[in-house]
Parts: structure tokens; sequence; C-alpha cells
């Protein structure tokens, strides 16, 4: 078992220890916490610009402004706490692989993006300006460390809704068989497919080095909602409603063979998708460390690495069980 699986089992039998999310606390990862404070302030900052996107989509609409509301505000705030939340699980994944960013190097990339009025424009202060340059900074070199050596060996599912995607995922971490999957139409199963993040594959399953394929841990299983509109205003279907995907990690490996033929070396992909690919080669780290967050903001979703509401839309991610055993052919 991976040590990224065993963590999950062992915050699954016991998240007692450490410290828990209380009052002034907006979360906990590992024993790191964020207060409700710094994301209040953070709110405070964002607020005026936030004001302004919802007066343009207002009147994209052809609709009368009413102004920010509780709604839009609770989902900016999710996303300013996912930016906290994802800032604690890079330095930690930095500090596992010795990655060292220069002070200098951050600086001169917040003069390039335009220093305090790039953050104002933004809706930051300039100290999460910084913060957000350095995660792009030592999430992008995390992931060109390990694009070339990471390979996983998956099964994946698109079921109906919610209820079936957690019945498949129950089945498929007790059983080493395909089980559900095999009810599948082919184009909405991956089966015992060993997949590269340099590799481009055919279909819809995996279309780039982001996909929660390559930032999943090894002998897992997961759920997983569609992505949600965030514009503001727009509506929210039932998330339990909607189509969910079933990924078991059979294996994941950071020990592939050198790039040959038609898997693309890290040396050519760009930063961008590097930085992408970064975020999710840190997914594991954020398994392993555990995040709670404060009901009063939503639910952590360690599929998607954000926080979310409802409680609904969030993922899973749950161990295969011990006795399970892979052949090379499903």
């Amino acid at each position: 078992m991976t040590a990224a699986a065993i963590a999950l089992t062992a915050l699954t039998a016991c998240s007692t220890s450490g410290p828990q999310v209380g009052a002034g606390t907006a979360a906990v990862v590992g024993n790191a916490t964020i207060s409700t404070d710094l994301v209040d302030q953070r709110l405070r900052t964002a607020a005026p610009l936030l004001a302004q996107a919802v007066q343009e989509q207002a009147q994209q609409d052809g609709r009368q402004s009413s102004g920010l509301d509780a709604t839009t505000l609770a989902s900016q705030s999710r996303d300013l706490l996912t930016t906290a939340i994802l800032h604690e699980v890079v330095l930690e994944a930095s500090r596992r692989e010795g990655v060292v960013v220069d002070p200098a190097l951050v600086e001169q990339r917040v003069e390039a993006a335009g220093g305090v009025q790039a953050a104002t424009a933004a809706g930051y202060d300039l100290d999460t300006l910084r913060q957000l340059i350095f995660d792009q900074i030592a999430v992008a070199e995390i992931g060109r460390r390990q694009f070339d050596r990471l390979q996983v060996t998956v099964d994946v599912g698109t079921f109906a809704d919610k209820a079936a995607a957690q019945q498949a995922a129950a089945q498929l971490a007790a059983e080493p068989g395909i089980g559900p999957l095999a009810t599948l139409p082919a184009q909405a199963r991956i089966v015992g497919t060993t997949l590269r993040p340099g590799t481009t594959q055919p279909g819809e399953q995996v279309r780039t080095a982001s996909s929660l394929l390559f930032g999943l841990p090894g002998r897992t299983v997961s759920i997983s909602a569609p992505q949600q509109d965030s514009t503001p205003g727009a509506a929210t279907p039932d998330p339990t409603t909607q189509p969910w995907t079933v990924v078991r990690v059979r294996d994941r490996s950071l020990n592939a063979p050198a790039p040959t033929g038609d898997t693309v070396p890290a040396t050519l992909v760009d930063t961008r998708t590097m930085t992408q690919f970064g975020l999710r080669a840190i997914q594991p780290v954020a398994a392993e460390l555990g995040v709670q967050v404060n009901p009063r903001y939503g639910t952590w979703d360690p599929t998607q690495v954000r926080v979310v509401a409802p409680p609904s839309a969030a993922g899973t991610i749950t161990p295969v069980a011990p006795g399970v055993t892979f052949t090379t052919a499903p």
C-alpha cells in the first residue's frame, strides 16, 4: 500500500489528533491552521473587484444588478480559502522535493506582473500575490521533477449520478475485477490502462497532463463530480443528479522509464501546462496531510482539491482493500 493510501486509512480511522477546526479556524491542513481572519481580510480586499464583476455580468445578461449577495460572497470565500489551503500543501510538497524558491525571483515576477497595481486588479493584496507567484514557481518545478517519472495504471468509468458512482466505487474498492465498468459502453470507460502525463490519449477521458488521473494516490478509488460553473449568478444544478466519474488507481509510480516515442518529455512542455500538472503532482500530499474545512465555508473536495458547496458536491477518495491484488490484464 502506498504512503498516501496508508495515510488515508489512518485519517479515516482517526481524525481527532492534531489541530481541529473550531471558532476562528477556517481550515486545518495537516498540523497547519488557516484563520477565519485571513479569509475575511482577503475577502474585503477582493470585494470591490467582485462587485464590479457582478455588475458587468448583470449588464451582459440585460438585468439590473442587486450588488454583492451572500451566495457570491460565499463562493469567493471558498476560492480564497482554497488558495490558502493549497499554499500549505505547496510548502510541504516543496519541502519533500527539496524545492527552494528564491525570494528574489518571486519579487522579479511580482514586479513584472505589475506589483501593487496587478494585485489590486486581481482582487488581492500584495502579500497574497507574492504567495500565489511563489506557489506557481514551486509547483512548476515539482511538476518538472515528476513529469518524466510518473505513470499510473487506472480503471475509469462515468456513471449517471452520484448514487450509481458510489455503488460502483464500493465494489471496485473491495474486488480486483472491473465489475460495474463492464456494463458501460467502451467510450465511457478505461480499463487497466497505464498512462503518462506526456502521452496524448485519444477520446475524452484523458486529454491533458492536468487530468485528475495523475493526481490521485495509488491503490485508491475516487468519485468526482463535474466542474460547476463559478460565474456570478450562474445556476447550479443538483450535483448528485449529474454524471459522476469513478477512478480506481491500481498503481501510481514515480519510477517510469525514460520518455520515448510518442511520450513528450518535460523539457518540451510549456510552463502553463507544467504548472497545471504540478498541481496534480502535489495532490497526493494533500490527501496524506488531510484537510479539514470549517462548514461555514463548505467542504473539502480531495478530487478537485478545492472547497466546494453544497457538501453533496464533494468527491471522495478511499483506499482499495488491503487484500485486493491486480493482475496485468483485467
